[in-house]
């Protein structure tokens, strides 16, 4: 059975810890903080960072919109419709339509639900419940197992790299070239750990050494190159009784026996990388 990511674990404790803000009269309405901590959560520290700056902007944006709107119409339907549609035109215009969806939540919290309450005191409110959300997500991705975290990724890393080593050497023994759509999604999950280790690498040790990721992930993307092109080879040719005398199959079959040797010949040993 696949076990349960740690975004996932750390979207359950930043929602709980929304949860008992509202409890304890910290937030005033802890729906909106519990609804913004769900999709704040990210991955890596980098993208929580990069996200929770532009979110900020959203946020405070959404409350400004809302006030002069809730000041204006007092939470009329369509206004609310039309306010939305002019928070995301700005959100883009200002190059943060990551943030759309977030100012737009902030908007429609104070419209929906301003009632007979004073428009700046009720806006004030409701865009301090969803930056506060915005703070509990990123402490939590701040705060939460980033040492586990890089182990969870480097062990991935370490396991799907193995699995792209087996998959070649399989293909190279058969001389069938046909599984390359599968050795092409075990690439992808590799660049997805590997992406995320450089992002997560900043964060946890700005001193860490990790050419030797990088030399070693190359590894697997001139496979790709070598692989596809046996792939090609092979759906474009009637005759395969002839392929060791083709100086393009010789190629690429030379350089995969040269990348697999090499990857046999690297050690990753991540905890030294990463000085964990």
């Amino acid at each position: 059975m696949k076990k349960i990511g740690l975004r996932t674990i750390k979207t359950g404790i930043a929602v709980f810890l929304a949860t008992l803000a509202g409890y304890y009269g910290l937030v005033e309405t802890p729906v909106y903080t519990v609804s913004v901590c769900i999709f704040s959560i990210k991955n890596t520290m980098k993208s929580s960072i990069s996200d929770a700056r532009s979110r900020i902007v959203g946020t405070l944006l959404g409350g400004f919109i809302g006030y002069i709107f809730a000041l204006l119409t007092h939470g009329e339907i369509i206004s609310t419709a039309i306010g939305v549609v002019l928070i995301i035109h700005l959100c883009n215009l200002f190059k943060i339509s990551d943030s759309a969806g977030i100012a737009s939540v902030t908007f429609t919290a104070i419209l929906i639900g301003i009632g007979q309450n004073d428009p700046l005191t009720y806006s004030i409110f409701r865009t301090i419940d969803t930056l506060i959300g915005l703070l509990i997500a990123l402490a939590v991705n701040y705060g939460v197992s980033r040492h586990n975290h890089l182990k969870y990724i480097s062990s991935a890393f370490n396991s799907v790299h193995i699995d792209c080593i087996d998959l070649v050497s399989d293909m190279v023994v058969k001389n069938d070239f046909s599984e390359y759509p599968k050795y092409e999604e075990l690439f992808d999950d590799l660049k997805n750990y590997y992406n995320q280790l450089l992002d997560e690498i900043t964060y946890v040790n700005k001193d860490a050494y990790y050419n030797d990721v990088k030399e070693y992930f190359s590894i697997f993307e001139q496979l790709l190159h070598h692989v596809h092109g046996l792939y090609l080879l092979e759906n474009n040719s009637l005759d395969k009784s002839n392929w060791s005398e083709d100086a393009i199959y010789k190629y690429h079959l030379d350089s995969i026996s040269q990348l697999l040797s090499m990857s046999l010949l690297t050690e990753l040993n991540f905890d030294l990388i990463l000085d964990l």
